[in-house]
């Protein structure tokens, strides 16, 4: 063993002496379009459209956004139930596509996305049906020294099923704008300068200040202290995570579910967080994507990229190209710290 301890500062030095910076060899990789999509339930379907590029000098890892491709929510057996259309999503690295109808608990649903030049990419999830879940108390305490916000949660098994639970939370931007109503349709003066500039003075024109919950969010590091997370099987029990994650069957969960408390107020000063409002998710997700969400958390602590350690690939359910598309019904708790 001490001939060991001796190696590896030897080891260390080598390869600090001999680093240089060393051209990527050629890459043939062809691109492939990913997808991304989490289906919630009682929301509208959102699917997410990129491109993946072949690593190379000066090649950000970022998708290319794509904004002309036809998406589409079909039935398990294949019927269109609408097509997706694209919108302008600031700050996306992939383009966004939206529906218009509300999906249903508990039903399968099929996506097909068609990239110009691509082979068409399809996955099938189902989205799991109603569950309950109790918030029993809510505690601002320290955890391992870091000041936290305690969430006391029990939720339900179904009979006969099992559940795969994720827990997790975001602070969302909020702006404040001016709205106005006209001709039954409500605005917002920032978008609609003009059209505000020549109505403001009619009589039935009412506008008011307002509070807009914007598309930007961050996400807030997550603790458990609960050795049935599966998070103990990716990095213990005192590290931080995007998500907090439970696989449950027959018998009622109760844990302690932690959050950050220097993300709940805003501090412009030190850019801790934005002001907005907190949101705290408790989910019910299809195996597929809590399989993606348990692989990424190992992906953080192992990006593969500068590591001896053999690098994990994340888990997928499209056929055709890459990325995930998940079922979700979600129990959804909102915090209001900020003054907005």
């Amino acid at each position: 063993m001490k001939y060991l301890f001796i190696l590896l500062p030897i080891v260390c030095l080598l390869l600090q002496g001999c680093e240089q910076e060393l051209p990527l060899p050629p890459n043939k990789a062809v691109p492939k379009a990913v997808v991304y999509s989490e289906l919630v339930a009682n929301n509208i379907a959102e699917v997410r459209v990129g491109k993946s590029k072949p690593v190379g000098p000066g090649v950000d890892n970022s998708f290319e956004v794509v904004t002309d491709a036809d998406v589409q929510l079909m039935d398990k057996n294949g019927q269109v139930l609408e097509t997706l259309g694209y919108v302008k999503a600031p700050a996306n690295n992939m383009g966004v596509y939206q529906g218009k109808n509300k999906l249903d608990p508990g039903r399968p649903y099929k996506v097909q996305v068609m990239v110009p030049g691509m082979k068409p990419v399809t996955a099938t999830v189902a989205i799991p049906p109603p569950f309950r879940v109790d918030l029993k108390d809510t505690l601002r305490t320290l955890l391992n020294g870091r000041p936290v916000l305690r969430f006391n949660f029990t939720v339900y098994p179904l009979p006969g099923v099992r559940q795969y639970l994720v827990m997790e939370a975001l602070k969302q931007s909020v702006t404040v704008d001016t709205s106005f109503t006209y001709q039954g349709v409500r605005y917002r003066k920032s978008e609609n300068e003009a059209l505000y500039e020549q109505v403001k003075n009619r009589p039935d024109i009412k506008a008011k200040k307002d509070s807009f919950f914007l598309n930007d969010y961050l996400r807030i590091p997550c603790y458990t202290q609960d050795e049935n997370a599966d998070n103990n099987q990716v990095g213990g029990l005192n590290e931080n995570y995007n998500s907090i994650l439970f696989t449950q069957m027959g018998k009622p969960l109760n844990t302690y579910f932690y959050i950050n408390a220097t993300a709940l107020s805003s501090n412009p000063a030190e850019a801790i967080a934005p002001v907005g409002r907190v949101l705290v998710y408790v989910k019910s997700v299809s195996k597929e994507y809590y399989d993606f969400l348990l692989t990424y958390e190992k992906v953080k602590r192992n990006p593969g990229l500068n590591s001896l350690i053999q690098a994990i690939q994340l888990r997928s359910n499209t056929q055709g190209g890459l990325g995930i598309v998940g079922g979700c019904f979600q129990k959804l708790y909102y915090l209001y710290y900020d003054t907005l």
